[in-house]
This record gives C-alpha cells, sequence and structure tokens, in this order.
C-alpha cells in the first residue's frame, strides 16, 4: 500500500517538477534576456492548477455518465472516450494532458463507488496498450548518438538510483516510518518507465528543444532499458523481504 502510494505521487511530483524544469530550460536556451519570473514559475503553475482542475472535472463527469453503461462494452467505450477528450482538451488549452488524466483517475479511485469495475476493463486492452506506447517510443530512438546517449543513461541510471534509496531512508527517518520501509521502498521505487518517457518524448517535440531534443531522448531511453534489466530483480526481492507477498507471510 505505501508503495503504491508513493509510486503515484512520485509520478504527480515528476510531472510538477518537469513543468517547473522545462520552462527554466527553454528560457535559459532561448534568450537570457528574456528570462522572467513570470514565465519561469508563475506560467508553469498555471498549467499544473490547470491541468490539475481540468482532470478533476474529467473525473467527475465520468462518474455521472458511468451510471448510464449497462455492458462492460460500453463503460470501455465512455471511459476511452474520456481520456481521449480530456487530452484533446488539454492539449487545446496548452497543459499538461498527463496530469491532467491522472488527477481525472485519482477522483474516480476515491469518489467513485465502485470504481474497480472501470478500471477492470481498462485491464484488457492495456497489454495492447503498453506494445503501441513502447513501439511508438522506441522509434524516437536515435543510433546516431549511441554513443553519448549510453553514457547520459548510466549516469541517470546511478543518480536517479542513488536519490530514491537516499531519499527513502532519509524521508523515512524524518516520518518515523517503520523500518521495513526505510530498509525497502527504495528498491521499489527503482523501476521507471511511462512517466519519464512520455514526459522525454513531450520535450522532445518542444520547439525550444530541438537541437538537444534527439539525445535527450535516447539518453532517457538508454536509461530505460539499463534500469529495467536490474530494478525488477531488486524490486522483487524488496517485496520478499517486506513480507508484502503470499509466500513472504
Amino acid at each position: 500500500t505505501t508503495l503504491l502510494a508513493v509510486i503515484a505521487l512520485d509520478d504527480a511530483l515528476c510531472i510538477i517538477a518537469y513543468a517547473i524544469g522545462s520552462s527554466v530550460a527553454e528560457a535559459l536556451i532561448t534568450s537570457l534576456k528574456n528570462i522572467s519570473l513570470y514565465k519561469m514559475l508563475i506560467f508553469p503553475t498555471i498549467n499544473i492548477v490547470g491541468s490539475i482542475l481540468l482532470g478533476i472535472a474529467f473525473g467527475f463527469g465520468l462518474i455521472y455518465i458511468s451510471r448510464f453503461a449497462k455492458t462492460r462494452q460500453k463503460l470501455l467505450a465512455m471511459v476511452l472516450g474520456t481520456i481521449l477528450l480530456c487530452v484533446g482538451t488539454a492539449k487545446a488549452l496548452g497543459i499538461f494532458s498527463i496530469l491532467a488524466n491522472m488527477a481525472m483517475g485519482f477522483v474516480i479511485a476515491n469518489k467513485m463507488r465502485h470504481h474497480e469495475n472501470m478500471f477492470k476493463v481498462i485491464n484488457d486492452i492495456e497489454d495492447v496498450v503498453f506494445v503501441m506506447f513502447f513501439t511508438l517510443a522506441g522509434a524516437h530512438f536515435d543510433l546516431g548518438v549511441i554513443k553519448a546517449a549510453g553514457m547520459l543513461g548510466l549516469l541517470i541510471v546511478i543518480g536517479r538510483c542513488s536519490g530514491k534509496l537516499i531519499g527513502v531512508r532519509i524521508g523515512a527517518s524524518i516520518s518515523h516510518a517503520p523500518s521495513v520501509v526505510k530498509k525497502y521502498l527504495g528498491f521499489g521505487l527503482l523501476p521507471k518507465a511511462g512517466v519519464t518517457v512520455g514526459l522525454a518524448i513531450l520535450a522532445k517535440q518542444h520547439p525550444a528543444f530541438s537541437s538537444i531534443g534527439n539525445i535527450m531522448v535516447s539518453g532517457i531511453l538508454t536509461s530505460v532499458m539499463i534500469n529495467e534489466l536490474i530494478a525488477p530483480p531488486l524490486m522483487k526481492y524488496a517485496v520478499f523481504k517486506a513480507g508484502e507477498t503470499f509466500k513472504g507471510k
């Protein structure tokens, strides 16, 4: 339970950090003379708040219309339609569609009485969605920058893993969390892919990052590949040692 909650919060904070970081990077890349507090902090804050409010609105809207779904197929159509409409609206408004959909899912999980039914219909197609997502992500990998991307990816993995493990220990100590959380939660946070890859592709499409887009995405994809080789076994180890499996119990 702690792991799932922390991962969800981690993804949300990742998007917020991206919003602020990308605005600062854009200001630094385009022109140092045009840097302003509004562009670096206030504008991304407005985008973040707008994304969350949009997601909340669509979440309550989906909860309402789902009452009229009599079959799993109709419910699935409503869910997919609402997600696409939310993404389209976010893009039209120039705000973050990923954060908006995350807020929508949060509303559904906490305000819908039988929300598990809605997530079950999504489980029926999630494998296809994952395959499509990572196939499209792999198409952005540039072999021409593989040497630089490999070094960048390795540094990302080292920095990220160190930050997760050290951060969990510091956070657990401050909050006086159980020792099992302090020892093993960090390993559970090591796997990464979805949000990281999505934000990397989003950044590449930004005109301000055209000069560094290829090496940035390739470096992040390289880090994901390295990370997915070492992180799952460590996460499995942490889950077993924490006694969060039937075998552990």
